[in-house]
């Protein structure tokens, strides 16, 4: 370039060239980084977009596409570095003293670093296995909510109580409750009066459960048939019959909301007390 711009055709003054070569330069190596990042972009698109198409779980197909944007961003970060460092050298910075101080620092941290390597161990194993996704229901260490973001070192979930949100360490974590991973369940305890003949409560649920069936909102969110496990518990003045219905995940809370309105209508149709507790005053003048 710069015997390029020798040539009596152009008849430029050193300083002149010199500053056009380093502008060049800065342009080369900034049209490099992006052209890079493009590629490997269009490159990870390629082989992702391969390889889920082999694959039929949603599941797996989160978890890899998970890993692809944390790979994409390692990537992108050394790249990064790499186009930091040629600027300094075209700068005229002498980047070899920066990093044996770099490695000095990072021997340092390093003897300290060991929560950070557990969260990154623990992070990888986390979405490795695909034990929690973006959008998923969990518990975790007595926290319950929706995951909002996961990243190797932090994972934060939005409380559905208070809209707190938690930000949580990977390292931290012993066990994950996951509500909705591959499907979901509503559960049920309905109380019912010792008069009533539990044979009959139970027909009345299933027509209930027939009602829900036959509306293609809710119907759509059931992937089972109700499930009565029976008389589960004596009261002080009523029985408690138990039941369950397996949903698509997320789906459980819709559905119980539902199948309760169902229930109470069709108890009070079948003529079936649901007890209540009652306060009897006798005045003996």
């Amino acid at each position: 370039m710069e015997k390029f711009l020798n040539l009596k055709f152009f008849n430029l003054k050193a300083e002149y060239i010199e500053v056009i070569v380093f502008v060049w330069s800065v342009f080369k190596c900034s049209v490099i980084f992006i052209l890079s990042i493009k590629l490997i972009r269009w490159l990870s698109d390629k082989v992702f977009k391969k390889i889920t198409s082999k694959i039929d779980s949603n599941e797996r197909k989160s978890q890899l596409l998970t890993l692809k944007e944390i790979l994409l961003h390692t990537l992108e970060g050394i790249f990064f570095v790499i186009y930091i460092g040629n600027l300094l050298f075209l700068f005229g910075i002498d980047v070899r003293p920066i990093l044996a101080t770099a490695g000095v620092l990072g021997v340092a941290v390093g003897f300290g670093a060991k929560r950070f390597v557990e969260d990154i161990i623990s992070g990888i194993i986390i979405l490795f296995e695909g034990q929690i996704r973006v959008g998923d229901y969990v518990e975790i260490k007595d926290m319950t909510g929706f995951v909002e973001k996961i990243t190797l070192t932090l994972i934060t979930v939005r409380s559905d109580k208070s809209g707190a949100l938690y930000f949580i360490r990977p390292g931290y974590i012993d066990s994950i409750a996951n509500y909705t991973m591959n499907f979901s369940y509503a559960f049920f305890g309905f109380d019912v009066a010792y008069k009533e003949n539990i044979d009959s409560v139970f027909e009345s649920l299933k027509k209930a459960f027939v009602k829900l069936k036959s509306m293609p909102e809710f119907d759509k969110l059931i992937e089972g048939e109700l499930e009565i496990f029976g008389l589960d518990e004596f009261k002080d003045s009523s029985v408690n019959i138990k039941c369950r219905i397996k949903t698509q995940p997320k789906g459980q809370w819709t559905i119980k909301r539902a199948f309760n309105k169902m229930v109470k209508e069709q108890f009070i149709l079948d003529d079936i007390e649901i007890p209540f507790n009652q306060l009897v005053v006798t005045n003996i003048n």
